[in-house]
C-alpha cells in the first residue's frame, strides 16, 4: 500500500528507474508537461495509463487499480467529517450494484 499520492508514487518509480520525464511521458503516450503536473499533484492520473504503468514498471495491475480508485475515493471524502460513514455506505451501495448486475446478467432475453 502506498502512503504517498499517486503522482508522487509515479515520480518515485520514475526516479528509481532512472527515467527522465521525457522518456516516461513518451512511453505513457502523454505530454511531458502533463506527466510533470501529475507528479506534482496539479493534475490527476487517468485510468487509461494504468496498464502502461504496470507494464513499464512491472507492477501488479490489480494492486495499481486498487491504489488508483482508493485515491479517487479519498479525494472525494477527505474534506468531509465522518468519512468512515461515507465509506461504509459506499461499500453497501457497491455490493447492491454487484448483486443487481448479477441478477440482470441471468435474464434470458431470447425467451422474454
Amino acid at each position: 500500500m502506498m502512503k504517498e499520492t499517486f503522482g508522487e508514487y509515479i515520480h518515485k518509480l520514475r526516479t528509481e528507474a532512472s527515467l527522465t520525464l521525457t522518456k516516461l511521458a513518451a512511453a505513457l503516450d502523454i505530454d511531458q508537461s502533463t506527466l510533470s503536473k501529475i507528479e506534482n499533484g496539479k493534475r490527476n492520473v487517468t485510468e487509461e495509463i494504468l496498464p502502461k504503468l504496470a507494464d513499464i514498471f512491472d507492477l501488479d495491475i490489480d494492486q495499481l487499480e486498487k491504489e488508483y480508485f482508493s485515491e479517487k475515493i479519498a479525494e472525494m471524502i477527505y474534506p468531509k467529517e465522518n468519512s468512515s460513514e461515507f465509506l461504509k455506505l459506499a461499500e453497501q451501495k457497491a455490493e447492491y450494484k454487484k448483486l443487481t448486475n448479477l441478477k440482470q446478467g441471468k435474464i434470458d432475453f431470447k425467451n422474454a
